[in-house]
């Protein structure tokens, strides 16, 4: 994958960050060690954010032509949507991201099984009652009444693999990270049509 606009200081930081996370995927695939193999794929989930963050940044500093509105933030939000549709377990990757350099950080697989969920998360009995349980095959919310559950970005993992909603299953590590950079070169590609190569 070659940049036409090399031009672009944001663009081939754009690319630079994709062939960082590329390398380390490439590495963690070699190696023979699964805490060598996580610390790499791990380490990988940070170029891989870094791409979608340079892009979005982008659109913030009004680098782009044509926006669709005036408004900055309401410009950002819709290209976010536009690439979160077409990235797979985008909004997994972010939470992975979020959780590993924010809040607990993400721990290697051991020989014993191991899950972890990490919040902020708040249960709300409302006349009955609320519970989240830790199955082998995933997450699972029991309530009654008018109970809730309010998380921020919440992350479950048990040993190398992290739990995605949307399928509702636990996902490897490697396999987010495959299927996300799979689809990185189209995402870069639209973005090169949206860049303002005047400025």
């Amino acid at each position: 994958m070659k940049s036409n606009n090399v031009s672009s200081p944001r663009l081939q930081g754009i690319y630079e960050q994709y062939y960082r996370a590329k390398r380390l995927l490439q590495l963690a695939r070699r190696s023979k060690k699964p805490h060598t193999k996580f610390t790499n794929l791990i380490a990988a989930v940070y170029p891989a954010r870094s791409i979608v963050e340079l892009i979005l940044e982008a659109t913030e500093k009004q680098e782009l032509k044509s926006p669709k509105s005036n408004d900055i933030k309401e410009n950002r939000k819709n290209l976010e949507l536009e690439i979160s549709q077409a990235i797979p377990f985008y909004h997994l990757l972010e939470k992975i991201r979020i959780h590993d350099f924010h809040r607990f950080g993400c721990l290697p697989p051991t020989k014993n099984k191991r899950r972890f969920y990490g919040g902020p998360v708040k249960l709300i009995a409302n006349q009955g009652v609320v519970a989240l349980l830790i199955t082998p095959n995933g997450l699972k919310l029991v309530k009654t009444g008018d109970s809730a559950i309010e998380g921020q970005r919440p992350l479950c993992q048990s040993n190398d693999m992290f739990f995605e909603e949307k399928s509702d299953k636990f996902v490897s590590l490697e396999e987010i990270l495959n299927d996300y950079l799979e689809a990185i070169p189209k995402v870069i590609s639209n973005f090169e049509t949206l860049l303002n190569t005047t400025q």
